[in-house]
């Protein structure tokens, strides 16, 4: 089987499993999701502030 046709099966079970979810565990998976991004995008902020700033500046921040 290609790897494309084994990704849409994947995804169409995925699909199928989320739909089957009641609203309170849909909620849930979507807050657990929403605080994901929220700490994925923190941590890319950090980065490139880090990023920005100068050496004593990165050996401080790392430090703490």
């Amino acid at each position: 089987m290609s790897d494309v046709k084994l990704l849409l099966e994947r995804q169409a079970r995925w699909q199928r499993a989320r739909q089957a979810l009641t609203w309170p565990e849909k909620v849930r998976v979507a807050e657990q999701a929403r605080g994901s991004v929220l700490r994925l995008r923190r941590s890319a902020e950090g980065d490139h502030q880090l990023e920005q700033a100068g050496p004593a500046e990165k050996v401080k921040r790392r430090l703490t």
